[in-house]
């Protein structure tokens, strides 16, 4: 028969020996994260994310340059936190703004007024083009102007 049901986290194991690495090192800059967020105020939660810790430095992506601006007041008390709640050396702090990503961009319809002699003057030179699907084109858009309000 089959075997039991096996948990995401046991077959990424099982698949490869650097997917360890990886889980942990996520772990690894959560626990940063959950470190720097019972210091700062619990605004900031949403609008920092910890990007990286190499070489003693801390990179962090920020969703605003106030953010960034805030927390780069605070640096000297961040790494005093970082070592007493870690154990973490940290020699400096890059930070970065990066903003959330809200999805696609979705334009804004706007409703656009042509004024009567805009339209008129449309009309007039789609009757001069010769070129019959750019006249067209001309007049469909004369045609679908509102006046100003």
């Amino acid at each position: 028969m089959g075997s039991a049901p096996q948990s995401i986290q046991s077959l990424l194991h099982i698949a490869a020996p650097d997917m360890a690495d990886i889980l942990g090192r996520a772990r690894f800059l959560a626990r940063i994260r959950a470190a720097l967020l019972e210091i700062l105020p619990d605004a900031a939660a949403p609008h920092i994310q910890v990007a990286g810790y190499d070489d003693y430095q801390l990179r962090l992506h920020v969703a605003s340059a106030a953010w960034a601006t805030r927390l780069r007041y605070m640096e000297k008390q961040l790494t005093r936190a970082l070592a007493q709640r870690m154990r973490l050396q940290v020699d400096g702090i890059r930070i970065k703004v990066r903003p959330v990503n809200l999805g696609p961009f979705q334009p804004v319809q706007r409703a656009r007024y042509l004024s009567i002699d805009t339209r008129r003057h449309l009309e007039q030179t789609a009757a001069y083009i010769d070129d019959r699907s750019l006249a067209d084109a001309l007049r469909r858009l004369a045609a679908a102007g509102r006046d100003s309000e």
